[in-house]
């Protein structure tokens, strides 16, 4: 399980035990859970840095890079990693990765 799986365990432990307790492979829920919010982040990333603009230095690159990262991470989390326990519809989506 990688962080952001680790991450998610962690908020689904505190803010939605109900819904964790229906998982019967939460190791392996959680595993798939972070691998798929890695991904996502890697291509949200990838989409915002393409975003190149005409003339850029070195440091405006790294910048622009990590500007994007930071943002696709941000998203991400708060779409799959700390889900909000007020949308069920949300939750239930998630399950369905159970």
């Amino acid at each position: 399980m990688n962080q952001y799986g680790a991450k998610a365990l962690i908020h689904w432990q505190t803010h939605l035990a109900a819904q964790l307790a229906q998982i019967p492979d939460q190791e392996g829920f959680f595993t798939l859970l972070g691998e798929t919010a890695e991904t996502e982040i890697a291509q949200r990333a990838e989409a915002l840095a393409d975003l190149k603009p005409q003339a850029e230095g070195y440091q405006e690159e790294v910048a622009r890079l990590e500007t994007a990262r930071f943002m696709a991470e941000a998203e991400v989390t708060r779409e799959l990693i700390l889900v909000d326990p007020a949308k069920p519809d949300k939750i239930a989506e998630l399950l369905q990765l159970a």
